[in-house]
């Protein structure tokens, strides 16, 4: 009788735990699910390579591969460097196989996005909070190009250096590109494959120059701390030389985001022939192509060049506008005057922009689920089939985030 008396006692708490599940169940189908099927389906027509392995590079190869690299192995050694390479890609790693296992359930959940993988395979209201610093996280990096941009300007032309300059910069920067997602869409995509032979050219750039450097250009104060590949300067740097404001942390949170874009192939997932596997392939690709690219970029500029030209520290060098100056002019190939900076700039932009198309629709797809009230407003399109209201607020906190002012300050906090 005590069992039957105690199972009688249980049911009442069975029997709500039925009602919840149901509960979520019905509000999953009726308020999220239901609108998806209204939706159109885009044809899916490419493959891991077209619709994930190069978007996803695209989008991983930033400007600190340009401006902070020398950088980061003059502080932290090459031997650091390579654990903070090894530390992120596993990470990256980690992150890319759940994404693929939650892609590979297929169906509904495979068809979207990040976020629409995450709402649809965990719930909306997990899916929302993913989702949101998700946004925040593209936007950011979007915040960080723009800068990059900037400094790079700053480097080509000094006359640009005033006070305040990257913020004023930025802020102009900013509001262009949001005004060219507004207007241009269709333009932006169309210019993807020009974007991405700038980035190509410009990473040639610096493999040809580090390789040949050093290539006397007429400057004997930095010249004699390049020695050009060898051994003695590679031994020379492989411990660490960290000043006072710098340690294995900054060195950490300054490159961890040259990962921070393996999500962008899954974003596509509705243009893939297959989606589970493309993303898969792809980004387990991209990520590992990333990685041993970012070594061999790491040991080419620990054995190039002293440590203490690598962070600034030689003879006038006064911050690191000087001294990507510097290091572009004697080391990176410019077969004409300011290529590499020009191809800095477009390379940089051409990822803020990138970032600019992708966030507002992200945003978009967390409002229209009606998950939370205050982001109602945002859920309509205009009435070219455009987020206008979410670029909006997009832009407004990504003009905010510009005033920050400094790649050190604002790469920590998308590492986060």
């Amino acid at each position: 009788r005590s069992v039957e008396s105690g199972s009688l006692g249980d049911e009442p708490q069975t029997q709500q735990s039925d009602s919840l599940q149901h509960l979520n169940s019905n509000f999953l189908v009726n308020n999220v699910l239901d609108k998806e099927s209204a939706q159109p389906s885009g044809a899916k027509k490419k493959g891991a390579l077209a619709g994930v392995f190069v978007p996803t590079c695209e989008n991983m190869w930033g400007v600190l591969i340009f401006l902070r690299f020398y950088y980061i192995v003059g502080q932290a050694g090459i031997f650091q460097t390579l654990c903070i390479v090894t530390l992120s890609f596993t990470v990256a790693l980690c992150t890319t196989a759940s994404m693929s296992s939650i892609a590979s359930s297929g169906g509904l959940v495979s068809s979207g996005g990040p976020y629409h993988m995450i709402s649809r395979a965990m719930g909306p209201v997990l899916g929302a909070s993913v989702g949101i610093m998700y946004w925040l996280a593209i936007t950011m990096l979007a915040v960080l190009e723009c800068l990059g941009a900037v400094e790079s300007l700053s480097m080509a032309v000094p006359a640009m250096q005033f006070p305040m300059h990257m913020q004023a910069l930025g802020s102009a920067f900013m509001a262009g590109l949001a005004l060219t997602v507004w207007g241009g869409i269709n333009i932006v995509t169309k210019l993807g494959m020009f974007f991405a032979l700038v980035v190509l050219y410009t990473l040639f750039s610096f493999y040809f120059g580090l390789i040949t450097a050093p290539h006397h250009v007429g400057d004997p104060l930095q010249e004699q701390w390049i020695t050009g590949l060898s051994t003695e300067t590679f031994w020379g740097n492989w411990a660490s030389h960290y000043d006072s404001e710098n340690n294995f942390g900054t060195a950490l949170a300054l490159f961890y985001p040259c990962f921070t874009g393996i999500l962008s192939g899954a974003n596509r997932a509705d243009v893939l022939k297959d989606p589970p596997k493309h993303i898969r392939q792809g980004t387990f690709a991209a990520i590992c192509f990333s990685f041993v690219m970012y070594v061999s970029l790491f040991i080419l500029w620990g054995s190039c060049a002293d440590y203490r030209f690598l962070q600034g520290k030689t003879e006038g060098i006064h911050d690191e506008v000087d001294l990507g100056r510097v290091v572009v002019a004697n080391i990176v190939w410019n077969p004409f005057p300011y290529s590499a900076f020009i191809g800095i700039i477009i390379a940089s932009l051409s990822q803020s922009l990138q970032c600019l198309i992708v966030a507002p629709r992200l945003l978009q797809q967390i409002a229209r689920d009606d998950i939370l009230e205050v982001l109602k407003p945002l859920a309509p399109l205009s009435s070219r089939g455009e987020p206008t209201r979410a670029l909006l607020f997009t832009y407004v906190v990504a003009a905010l985030l510009v005033l920050i002012g400094k790649l050190e300050l604002v790469a920590p906090l998308l590492a986060m």
